[in-house]
């Protein structure tokens, strides 16, 4: 297995993009709503270990990309309260599959920015080694990251933003 951070992230792409096909493609409530749960847990995890270790490393090699790195970090943002609203919903709740929906389109343009624009430019200005070390960075916050989207100051930086 491979430990570029870059190679890992589009693994995790790749796995979210199939649950989403997956959840689009099931009818039964209760597979959707396992389905859901996964999409929360993948994405959260993701996220987490994007935006502490991946975009800040970028924001220091790749000064250019700093726009791009605020852009995806306010991305993650949105994907996060989704991912948080989604989880509060009961199985059967009328607005889950809307809201699934929503969150597929905003982490789809996501992954399509990240793997097409700058995922590139990343790796030609980092190289293999540093993308080695830190993808195993990655791998080894993996196991501590956080899987809920009710993470601490989640909340209040939603209702933060709310009341901007």
């Amino acid at each position: 297995m491979s430990t570029d951070a870059l190679v890992l992230l589009k693994a995790d792409h790749k796995e979210v993009q199939r649950l989403f096909r997956q959840y689009r493609a099931e009818t039964g409530t209760a597979t959707r709503a396992a389905l859901a749960d996964e999409i929360v847990r993948a994405l959260t995890v993701h996220s987490y270990l994007e935006d502490e270790v991946l975009y800040p490393k970028i924001r220091a090699a790749v000064p250019d990309l700093a726009f791009e790195m605020d852009l995806a970090h306010q991305e993650h943002h949105v994907a996060e309260v989704l991912c948080a609203e989604i989880d509060a919903m009961s199985d059967d709740d009328p607005e889950l599959p809307a809201k699934m929906a929503v969150l597929t389109d905003v982490v789809t343009r996501h992954i399509h920015t990240e793997e097409q624009d700058w995922f590139p430019k990343v790796r030609d200005a980092m190289g293999r080694k540093e993308l080695q070390q830190i993808g195993e960075h990655l791998l080894a916050l993996r196991q501590t990251a956080p899987t809920s989207p009710h993470r601490p100051g989640l909340i209040q930086r939603v209702a933060d933003a709310m009341s901007a």
